[in-house]
């Protein structure tokens, strides 16, 4: 039997739900004939949710970023973080398992990954919809030095493959000449969720794996009482005064309701729209100070007609008169291209066909 190690970096949902689709379909062709290890550590016992790992290694990956409390970069966190980043990366190399047991890696998307396959002759195989040299070299000031952007490059280009899905920045595709463009990443197993049957419009709003919206959405919900025709969904644990709106359980995926929603409300994270995509949900994104990765994916997803945009502030202190007015207007526009829309959703499936060829 082969074994693959998949690393997953400390940041967010996203990627563990793109790589439960990827490690699915691989099972799905090679008839289970592939072992899968998965290493990670801020997330490890969300990750253990995928049933089809037979190991989880509980270590940091090298690779985050820090935040302050509106959702933006923390500049000098960062620069803090990745100072010595050279010294770091060797050390993590350095510490990683004996790999003879191991016959390729996957990442999303963590640079040593590729370094390591390398260093044993393995092939590795990246999946992302951003990289972080690309993240950090958008900010201002850059808080990482040209030499460990140079470094993340290098690591990177070792690859055999990487995976890139729709509406990733062509900047991004075109700086790796081992990048290979893809349809959305989508579950196939997914576990829906249903709610109580409604003839109201249904607004469910995401906040990111680490809350940052938490506040604003409290804040929101307690100016929504007048809208009688709307009924609103949050997570257990955010502000529920008013009788429209509801709470779901506290620890499941927000995404498993989307299906049953008539808008989304969310930050634009990635794994959030290509749901909203796959299950043709129109959305109202919310932007994040200073973050590259969130405001390109707001910028691609409104000129594609997909989505439209909404400022926390007035989120937080107009949603009341906001929101009939777009349901009234642009929201006819996005649920027809939505409808209508050509994007394929079979990513999963065609990342897992490229690498069993390539290990075989």
């Amino acid at each position: 039997m082969k074994k693959a190690k998949i690393y997953l970096s400390d940041e967010g949902y996203g990627h563990i739900v793109r790589q439960q689709a990827i490690i699915e379909q691989i099972n799905s062709l090679s008839n289970n004939s592939i072992s899968f290890s998965l290493q990670t550590h801020k997330f490890i016992n969300v990750s253990k949710e995928i049933n089809t790992v037979d190991e989880f290694i509980d270590k940091y990956n090298n690779i985050s970023w820090h935040k302050k409390k509106n959702g933006s970069p923390d500049l000098i966190k960062i620069k803090k973080h990745f100072k010595d980043y050279e010294i770091k990366s060797k050390s993590f190399i350095n510490s990683e398992e004996d790999f003879s047991k191991y016959n390729f890696i996957i990442s999303d998307f963590v640079y040593e990954a590729f370094e390591l396959a390398s260093l044993n002759n393995i092939p590795s195989f990246g999946v992302a919809h951003f990289t972080w040299d690309w993240f950090f070299s958008k900010l201002y000031p850059p808080p990482l030095s040209s030499k460990t952007l140079d470094l993340f490059f290098k690591y990177a280009n070792k690859a055999t493959t990487i995976y890139f899905p729709p509406f990733t920045p062509k900047e991004i595709i075109n700086h790796y000449e081992n990048a290979k463009e893809m349809p959305l990443i989508i579950r196939n197993n997914h576990s829906f969720k249903t709610i109580k049957e409604n003839t109201l419009f249904k607004v469910l709003i995401i906040d990111s794996g680490s809350g940052l919206l938490k506040n604003s959405i409290d804040f929101a919900m307690k100016k929504v009482k007048e809208l009688d025709d709307f009924q609103f969904y949050v997570a257990d644990g955010y502000y529920s005064d008013s009788l429209n709106v509801n709470t779901l359980k506290k620890g499941e995926l927000m995404i498993d309701y989307i299906h049953e929603m008539d808008l989304i409300i969310s930050r634009a994270g990635f794994n959030t729209i290509s749901e909203c995509i796959a299950y043709r949900i129109p959305m109202l994104l919310i932007g994040e100070a200073m973050n590259p990765e969130i405001n390109e994916n707001i910028i691609n997803l409104k000129i594609a007609g997909l989505a439209s945009f909404i400022s926390l502030e007035e989120f937080e202190k107009r949603l009341k008169t906001f929101l009939p007015s777009f349901v009234k207007n642009e929201y006819k526009s996005l649920r027809l291209n939505m409808e209508n829309h050509q994007i394929n959703l079979n990513g999963a499936e065609l990342i897992a066909e490229d690498i069993l060829k390539n290990i075989n």
